[in-house]
Order: structure tokens, then C-alpha cells, then sequence
């Protein structure tokens, strides 16, 4: 290998690189090996040349692995010391007076020795993070005297870094300058001290272990073995510090009332009282019974004895548990309360035209599924009428027996008709319950009320129409039975007005007389109406008989609509006095009792 000095700038298009970092100490040792083996070496020559024997000796060093470990080839001795190691030990010496007399100033201790030890390098030393421990490199910007590369432009290239570089972040500025040197002191004086010979002296202690071992210099070392690592940046949360402040200020606060009181107790001699008060305080024994549980338990029960306190909920009638599930009341949820919308009314010319859409649509289905063979084809309807069209050949080879079979046929469609009629037929309870509602959607639209006047309303059967039919059209209203004429008041809807109107002025015949009730089989006309106001009518036995009916009429003293209903139900009284009459009839209809006592009949004289 040539002794040729690499070139000092890096190369075109990449930045500077660090410059190295030397160690004194590892040079001082490295250099006091290198001598021993030197006299190691010529002591085996003037042996060898004395005996006459000639053994080999290891190769001297090249330029370029000046301060590489000794490797395991070997060179022929020579028998005088080599001019080239002389020169090279006298230039580490001039290095080692070079570098301790610019100690001085730690910038420019690493400037002399890389120049110095360029020559003698194989390689520079690739640019790394981390440099050496106990050496600090040239301050970049005091690079610009020494000049950088061959052309001496170190000046202007340490610009260009610095304008490249002025967005990073800026390294510490505390530096390790002393520290260093006085740990190259020691290192120095344990080289000193060191036997001879010493294969390596370790003082980086961020220099690998194989690099240690092979005693190589810190600029041929691999990678560093402890390397520190870089955190992520923590954050602490706003008021964390302030409340620990806070907290801690409180202590100091509460620690010192607690002294403040002691002094004062102590002051006052109540300081064994309070001794003596801590003490005496306990935390009390659970309860032998549970409060939620002594409403409950029989007296004197605990817990140990709680099943006698099982037999006596299940056979004491004092007990307030029992065997009796209370079911609370249902309530109606919302959804229930919401009432389905009404669809749209249609006449019944609209409502005939709708059935018979409905009807064709559901034959047209019921075909297309026949047709598909989802379901059977219906049966021929066979009637005596079109006997021999559908059955042509049957029917002429027994027409007996096909007569009788299509009479059976058509007995059991009539039944089935019948049958089905019956299935849609509503029961009575439903029938009330339809009229009801429908009544109820009539009252929406108004009510109506119509004040009647009799003149004789004595004959039982009268009496039994008039009461039954105003609870069929779920009228209400009163009847009044007066000495001298009777007023009925009904209320309802309009289509039910109507109707009993039309029973008490043109149905009823008013001067039909009532029946004989002179044999004892035979029941009157009171008895079978069940009407217990019209039996305190009837006169007692031996009375005279009751006025003409032929002269009896029924007439409308007055019709209206009014706001809302004054009876609940259709009910009968007996009245003697006017003040009865006008009480029963309510302040609403008090004044029909004084228009009935002025009533003039139609056809009869002033």
C-alpha cells in the first residue's frame, strides 16, 4: 500500500464530512507497542545472526496501517533497524508535542492532529453521529484558516453548510472541553504506568467491543455499542403542576392547624383528654335486625332464628307478607289512544262500483293460479237446467242415477251458503256493540231532543213502547206522570229522533183501549210491562174506571238541537206537585212543566 494522502474534501455533491477526533492516550499507547516490538524485533536479529539460525519475524507495518493492530502475516526479518519506522516514530512524537502544546485551545486540538495523521490514515473516516469522548473536533467555523480541500475553499464550503444547516435544530451548548482533557490526562498516566507490552487501551466508552478488541483507532470502529436513543416528547396535561402545588400547600396548611391546635390543647391541659377521647371512641356493632327489616319481622325475630320468621309469613294472618299477587292496574299505552283515520266515505253507487272491481280482481287472481296449477280447477256446477250440456254421455246412460246426484249437489251448496252465512252473522253482543259505536259517530255530527205531551198515558202497552223503544235508540230522557197529562223528553241523535217521533205520532194508536184484566189467570197490562211506576197508577178496587180514551192524543210541544245530553238513561216518575215535576225536569227543561199546564190541544175550543 502507497503512503499517498487521500484528498481532504468530500466528494462533489455532498456536504463535508465531520472531521475526526483523536485520542491522546490511545496514540501514546499504541505508539509504546509499536517501540517494543521494534526491540522485540532486533533482539531476535542478534539472536538469530549469533546462532546461525534464522527465524521469522513478524512484518513491519506499512504506511497505511500505522496504527492498525498487528496482523497475523509476517515479513523476513532485516538486520538493521528500518529507516521508515525510525521516521514514523519521530513523527508521532511531533504529533504528541503538537497536540499538548494546543491543549490550550480545544478547537484547534484536533485541527493539528488531522493534518498530522492524514498521511499515515488508509481511509478518512466516514461522518458519524457520534464522536469521540475524551476529543473534540474542529469548530466548523474555524475551519476557514486551516482550508478545506485541495484548493483551499474550506471557507467558502463551511458558508454553504451554514446556509444549508440554519433550519436545524441547534445542539446544547454546554460543552465537555475540560472533562476531556483531564480524562486524557489520566489516560496518559495509566499508559505510563501500563506494562509493556499493552495490546489496547479502551478510554471511548461508546467505541464497540470488537473494535476494543482488535485494538483498531476510534476513526476504524463500527458502530457504537451504547448509542442513546432518542424519547418521544411527552406533554404534561394543562393544571397538573398547579394542582400538585395546590395540594401541597394545603398539607402544609393542614399540618399546620394540626400543630396550632396541639399548642393551644397543651396550653389549656386538655392534651390527655383528647388522648384519652381517641381511645374511647369505637365503631358501633352492627344491629341484631336490620330498620328495613323490623316492619317486617315478627317481634323478638333476628336473623340467627329467621326460619320460624318463614312460618310465621306463611301461616300468620298478621303478616304483611302474604301468598296474594297484587296485579298493578293496566295502562293504556299511547299508540292504543291514537285512533285509525277514517277512510273515505263513498255513496252507495261508488260503494257497488268498488265491491264489484274487488270481486272481478279476486276471480282474474284465482283463475291465473288454476291456470298455473297452483291450485285445482273448481268443480262443474251442475244444475238440472244444464244436466245434459255438461254431463252429454253420463247423463244418457243413467239418468236416474246423475239426477240424483245433482239434487245432492245442490242441497249441500245451499247448505254451504247457509253455513257460511251463519259463520258471518254477528252475535248479539257484537250487534249492540256496532250499534253503539255507530251511535257515537252520529253524536259527533249533534244532538237533538223532543219534548212529547199525552193526555192519558195510562194503558200498559202505551207505557212498555214508549219505555222500550227509547232504550233500543239509546234515547235518554224522562217521563213524567202527572194527574192531568204525561210529558216524555227524549234526547238522542237525529236519525233516532226521527225514528221514535215516528212511533209516538203515527204508530202508537193513543185511543185503543186497555185490556180486561177481570180473570185471574190472565196478567194486566201493568204486570207484563214490569213497570212499577205504572202499578202505583192503577187506581184500588173499587175505584170508578178511568177516563175515555177516545178523546187520548199525543202531540210535539217542542224539538231542537241542543249542546250535550241532561239525562243519562230513560227513566219514569210520579209527580203530585208542580215542584216535583220541575225538579225532575232539570233547570234546562223546567219551563216545558209550565208550557204543559198551558197546553192547548189542536182541534179543541178556546
Amino acid at each position: 500500500m502507497s503512503g499517498r494522502r487521500p484528498a481532504d474534501g468530500p466528494p462533489a455533491g455532498q456536504p463535508p464530512a465531520k472531521k475526526p477526533a483523536l485520542d491522546l492516550a490511545a496514540i501514546r499507547a499504541q505508539i509504546a507497542a509499536k517501540k517494543a516490538e521494534v526491540e522485540a524485533r532486533l533482539n531476535a536479529q542478534k539472536s538469530g545472526s549469533a546462532s546461525g539460525s534464522a527465524s521469522p519475524a513478524p512484518p513491519a507495518p506499512s504506511a497505511s496501517t500505522s496504527f492498525a493492530a498487528p496482523g497475523p502475516a509476517a515479513l523476513p526479518p532485516k538486520p538493521t533497524v528500518d529507516p521508515e519506522i525510525a521516521a514514523r516514530i519521530a513523527a508521532a512524537k511531533a504529533r504528541i508535542d503538537a497536540l499538548k502544546n494546543k491543549q490550550a485551545n480545544p478547537y484547534l486540538s484536533g485541527a493539528g492532529a488531522l493534518a498530522s495523521s492524514s498521511a499515515a490514515a488508509a481511509k478518512p473516516k466516514p461522518a458519524s453521529s457520534s464522536g469521540g469522548v475524551s476529543s473534540v473536533a474542529l469548530h466548523p467555523l474555524l475551519m476557514g484558516d486551516t482550508g478545506n480541500g485541495a484548493g483551499g475553499g474550506g471557507k467558502e464550503k463551511n458558508e454553504k453548510q451554514a446556509m444549508r444547516d440554519r433550519y436545524k435544530t441547534m445542539a446544547p451548548k454546554f460543552s465537555t472541553v475540560r472533562a476531556n482533557a483531564a480524562a486524557a490526562e489520566e489516560a496518559q498516566k495509566v499508559a505510563a504506568n501500563a506494562p509493556v507490552p499493552v495490546t489496547a487501551v479502551v478510554s471511548n466508552p461508546y467505541a464497540s467491543t470488537s473494535a476494543a478488541a482488535s485494538g483498531a483507532p476510534d476513526d476504524e470502529a463500527g458502530p457504537s455499542a451504547r448509542q442513546r436513543k432518542s424519547r418521544k416528547m411527552q406533554f404534561s396535561t394543562p393544571g397538573r403542576y398547579i394542582k400538585q402545588g395546590d395540594q401541597l400547600r394545603n398539607e402544609i396548611k393542614l399540618e399546620e392547624l394540626k400543630q396550632r391546635i396541639e399548642a393551644q390543647s397543651r396550653k389549656a391541659g386538655l392534651d390527655s383528654e383528647f388522648d384519652v377521647l381517641q381511645r374511647s371512641l369505637k365503631r358501633a356493632q352492627p344491629p341484631v335486625v336490620e330498620w328495613w327489616d323490623e316492619g317486617i319481622l315478627p317481634t323478638g325475630t333476628t336473623y340467627d332464628n329467621i326460619v320460624e320468621a318463614d312460618t310465621y309469613f306463611r301461616t300468620s294472618g298478621e303478616s304483611l307478607i302474604t301468598h296474594l299477587v297484587q296485579h298493578p292496574i293496566p295502562i293504556p299505552a299511547p299508540s292504543d289512544r291514537k285512533t285509525t283515520e277514517r277512510s273515505l266515505m263513498l255513496t252507495k253507487k261508488e260503494q257497488k262500483k268498488m265491491r264489484r272491481q274487488r270481486r272481478l280482481a279476486e276471480l282474474e287472481d284465482k283463475r291465473d293460479r288454476q291456470k298455473m296449477g297452483l291450485i285445482p280447477p273448481d268443480p262443474p256446477k251442475v244444475r238440472l237446467a244444464n244436466l245434459m250440456k255438461v254431463l252429454t254421455s253420463d247423463a244418457v246412460q243413467d239418468p236416474t242415477k246423475v239426477e240424483a246426484k245433482v239434487r245432492r249437489e245442490v242441497v249441500m251448496r245451499q247448505l254451504r251458503h247457509e253455513k257460511d252465512n251463519e259463520q258471518r252473522k254477528l252475535t248479539p253482543e257484537q250487534v249492540v256493540e256496532k250499534e253503539y259505536q255507530k251511535n257515537m259517530q252520529h253524536e259527533s255530527k249533534g244532538l237533538f231532543a223532543t219534548v212529547y205531551i199525552v193526555k192519558y198515558l195510562t194503558n200498559g202497552r202505551h207505557i212498555f213502547k214508549v219505555r222500550e223503544t227509547a232504550k233500543h235508540d239509546l234515547l235518554s230522557g224522562l217521563c213524567i206522570f202527572a194527574p192531568n197529562f204525561a210529558v216524555i223528553v227524549v234526547e238522542g241523535v237525529a236519525k233516532k229522533i226521527k225514528h221514535y217521533r215516528q212511533l209516538m205520532t203515527n204508530r202508537i194508536d193513543w185511543t185503543e183501549e186497555a185490556r180486561p184484566h177481570g180473570n185471574d189467570g190472565d196478567r194486566s197490562d201493568s204486570e207484563e210491562s214490569g213497570d212499577e211506576d205504572a202499578e202505583k197508577k192503577k187506581k184500588k178496587d173499587g175505584e170508578e174506571e178511568g177516563p175515555d180514551m177516545s178523546e187520548n192524543k199525543c202531540e210535539v210541544m217542542w224539538e231542537g238541537e241542543i249542546p250535550e245530553r241532561m239525562f243519562k238513561i230513560f227513566r219514569a216518575r210520579h209527580v203530585e206537585s208542580d215542584r216535583l215535576g220541575k225538579d225532575f225536569l232539570t233547570p234546562k227543561y223546567e219551563g216545558m212543566w209550565d208550557l204543559a199546564k198551558r197546553w192547548t190541544w189542536q182541534g179543541e175550543d178556546l
